[in-house]
């Protein structure tokens, strides 16, 4: 009888010990493998697929327009005639709309920040269409009283001129082009000039708004009062330029 239950009680102790032993296998977590450097994997993977969504970039291809889009910020520019005398600015040169305003870096050289029609952009010279047009526009003028102001923006471009590789489809233009770029940081000399004659106009004038300037076809000429005022971009946003 004793013998018996000795050997059932060592039958259940060692029945007990596998089923500890199957529990640990059961309960090891299913969503967790295990790699080489005995670290677990964390669920996340890598895309290696050759779509080229993924891909890195290796720069722009030398035959694409570089011109920037997102500029700025911009600059409002107000113009005002604190002198005696009816001034008046060009809007257009060279058959192109134009700021009435021009602009120079600290260290005293003109920024192009007008294009004219002839000059070229990048866009255009890759797709064949450099030139100029056939004909030009009526040009404008804006007409400053005396004690009037007008008001101008300017975006924050400049033009940049660069020379296209050889190899890209230009269709019989030259390489030299421009494209627009960010103007940098720094302290520029905002400057306009305002002159007293007109000519390729009729009427040659127009009825001045509560702000005491107006806008008509024409073009402006004759002597010439400048004045300036100094931006520090992009710092500040507005800028008053004040003719004596």
């Amino acid at each position: 009888m004793n013998f018996l239950r000795l050997n059932f009680l060592i039958l259940s102790v060692f029945a007990a010990a596998c089923g500890e032993k199957g529990d640990d296998t059961e309960g090891t977590p299913t969503g967790t493998t295990t790699t080489t450097d005995g670290g677990p994997t964390t669920g996340t993977t890598t895309d290696t697929s050759t779509d080229g969504t993924t891909a890195p970039t290796t720069g722009e291809p030398a035959c694409v327009d570089p011109s920037l889009t997102d500029i700025g910020p911009s600059v409002e520019v107000t113009l005002r005639n604190d002198g005696a005398t009816r001034l008046f600015l060009n809007l257009q040169e060279m058959c192109t709309s134009v700021l009435p305003i021009a602009l120079r870096d600290a260290s005293d050289v003109a920024v192009k920040i007008n294009k004219d029609a002839c000059e070229n952009g990048c866009d255009a010279v890759l797709s064949g269409g450099c030139g100029c047009p056939a004909g030009c526009p009526p040009g404008q003028v804006v007409q400053l009283e005396p004690g009037g102001t007008f008001v101008t923006t300017w975006s924050g471009r400049v033009w940049n001129e660069l020379t296209l590789p050889a190899e890209c489809p230009m269709e019989g233009c030259e390489p030299q082009c421009f494209a627009a770029a960010q103007a940098p940081a720094g302290t520029y000399t905002v400057s306009a000039r305002g002159l007293d004659a007109l000519v390729d106009c009729e009427p040659c004038s127009c009825e001045p708004g509560p702000e005491g300037s107006c806008v008509f076809n024409g073009f402006a000429m004759g002597a010439e009062v400048v004045a300036e005022a100094e931006l520090v971009y992009p710092t500040q946003t507005g800028v008053e330029v004040a003719f004596e």
